[in-house]
């Protein structure tokens, strides 16, 4: 038995014969062409990039249902980078100046982007060389008509209950992870944000990147033990290994089966508190799981996936359509929050200070909103024409002073005006809210509160900015801690401001699902919680089984702790007692 490490994804685990995608080298060539010839060079490499276009088209087309609604925004991605000045023209340039073949020509300009990319110190943007390789790679074998083995080109072979080997998978290859039965995949290559990482949470689905080449220690048809939590491969393990999994995998099949009972189950805990558990959404796509999990409503939808991956911003009419299909869709109340733009979520089409948008610092959620009316008008007309086929309220992201509450609210109701105006329908008694993400702002709380209709907890942001670091800096983000003492301080501080203002307080961050924090953050006065869906039964049966005043003694510990280990060692401890 060997054991090789990476970065496990998901929690869960996986125990199948592996599949080794074999993925054709490609060798470049490189010869002088006679300048007659460079017309013809030139419209060979754009003929390259129509066909390249049509499949990546195709393949959408053919998008299974079964697809994480994510890889077709990453095919988008890829296709739009088919147009890409910097990839395409400067190509162009190389094969016109130096009289060399397409292939050499895309290579060497592909080979000078990666180096931009991997000199750039924010971890999305060099994270983006990928991108690079994987659009260049198809152009590749367009152009040298190569046939390629990937995993969106296997048709004819059975694949169910296998474990995917590969060097990398595409965005294209990941829109059939599911569709193919595969039970778990391993690369070499990707990291926790890479679009492998996203896919397999999306799925649930046990997976480990990041190997730096220890996938060479895998053959075809090994038996293997994939660990997601562990980011553990165990290669041929033996008889008393391999039993010790599957006794393992029986039990996690035996709590989905028990979790699945408590979907009718009321949300309230022992002692009567009740608990409203809604879920984090980005499309449409995502209500089944809502449904299905019995969600009190969409507590977070996030609209920036309307705007990403296109070369202009959505239509009112589009957004509106996307709004009431998502209102019409649940029957429950939905909070939509405002486009939250900047940082690691970037916009393809260019609009007046965009570079300072890209910095998580900068000019970017409602700040850019209101620094780009033009764009953040037309996302209120749409949400308020929604409002009129369900319950409705919209949510400010990143406020960090009253000023910037008081500019929203003044454009929300001069909209409402024109509406009503124009004779458009809305619900005149929308309510209006603010996530708490910046220290500032949970801060001022208390002011806040008053403005406000409702107050929610971006803990993912928050914890960040409070303690200073990219928590995708591989450099640093071991630093990034939930229950920071002052991170704790700053959540009783907006929960305890909600509850004087008599306005209600929710927690929408990673913290939300992650059963570690759901009796820590109950004792800090939590009563509304907003998560992704797969994940609300596992915080239900925390909730059904603790009493809030036994809760609130213990709970002391921790919020009093006075440094991060201490605060680790008090919550395991809490954690493990019986509170019913």
């Amino acid at each position: 038995m060997l054991s090789v490490f990476g970065s496990g994804i998901g929690r869960g685990i996986a125990i199948g014969k592996a599949y080794l995608l074999r993925q054709t080298e490609i060798e470049t060539p490189r010869y002088t062409i006679n300048k007659a010839d460079v017309t013809s060079e030139v419209n060979r490499l754009r003929e390259a990039v129509v066909d390249t276009k049509l499949k990546y088209k195709n393949l959408l087309k053919s998008l299974p249902k079964s697809a994480p609604k994510e890889s077709a925004a990453f095919i988008d991605a890829h296709t739009l980078m088919l147009s890409d000045p910097l990839l395409i023209d400067e190509s162009i340039k190389i094969i016109k100046s130096e009289r060399v073949n397409a292939e050499h020509a895309l290579m060497q300009q592909s080979g000078n982007l990666i180096k931009v990319f991997e000199r750039m110190q924010d971890t999305y943007l060099r994270a983006k060389k990928t991108d690079v390789e994987h659009v260049t790679n198809r152009l590749l074998r367009n152009l040298m008509g190569i046939v390629s083995h990937n995993l969106d080109e296997i048709s004819g072979e059975d694949l169910k209950g296998k474990i995917v080997i590969s060097n990398d998978l595409t965005p294209a290859e990941t829109m059939f992870v599911k569709e193919h039965k595969i039970v778990a995949f391993v690369t070499d290559l990707g990291s926790q944000i890479s679009h492998t990482a996203i896919v397999a949470r999306s799925l649930k689905m046990p997976a480990v990147v990041g190997l730096h080449g220890a996938t060479k220690y895998i053959n075809d048809n090994d038996l293997l033990v994939v660990d997601g939590l562990r980011g553990t491969i165990l290669i041929n393990p033996t008889k008393a290994v391999l039993k010790e999994y599957k006794q393992r995998l029986s039990k996690i099949r035996q709590r989905e089966r028990h979790l699945a009972t408590l979907t009718r189950r009321i949300s309230k805990t022992a002692d009567g508190k009740r608990i409203q558990l809604m879920a984090n959404v980005e499309t449409s796509k995502e209500l089944s799981a809502v449904k299905r999990s019995n969600a009190a409503g969409i507590g977070l939808y996030r609209t920036e996936y309307l705007f990403m991956n296109r070369e202009q911003a959505p239509t009112e009419a589009e957004q509106f359509r996307a709004y009431k299909k998502m209102v019409s869709g649940v029957d429950k109340p939905v909070i939509i929050r405002t486009l939250d733009i900047g940082g690691d979520k970037r916009l393809d089409f260019n609009y007046p200070n965009k570079k300072s948008s890209e910095s998580p610092l900068g000019l970017r959620a409602v700040r850019l909103c209101l620094n780009h009316i033009e764009v953040f008008k037309p996302q209120l007309r749409a949400i308020l024409r929604a409002s009129a086929y369900g319950k409705v309220s919209i949510m400010i992201p990143m406020i960090s002073n009253v000023d910037e509450v008081g500019q929203v609210l003044s454009l929300i109701k001069q909209t409402k005006a024109e509406l009503k105006s124009e004779g458009i329908r809305f619900d005149s008694r929308v309510k209006v809210g603010g996530m708490i993400e910046v220290p500032a702002a949970a801060i001022m709380a208390e002011v806040l509160a008053k403005k406000l209709d409702f107050l929610s907890i971006g803990t993912n942001d928050l914890i960040q900015y409070t303690l200073a670091i990219d928590r995708v800096d591989d450099a640093v983000n071991y630093l990034y801690d939930p229950i920071h003492p002052a991170v704790l301080q700053l959540i009783r501080l907006v929960i305890k401001a909600g509850n004087n203002a008599q306005i209600p307080v929710s927690l929408c961050g990673e913290m939300a699902g992650n059963v570690k924090y759901t009796r820590l953050l109950l004792a800090l006065g939590l009563r509304n919680f907003s998560m992704d869906a797969n994940y609300i039964l596992d915080v239900k049966e925390q909730i059904l089984n603790v009493d809030t005043d036994k809760l609130k003694r213990l709970a002391k510990r921790v919020v009093n702790a006075d440094t991060p280990v201490h605060a680790r060692a008090e919550l395991e401890q809490l954690n493990k007692e019986t509170l019913m």
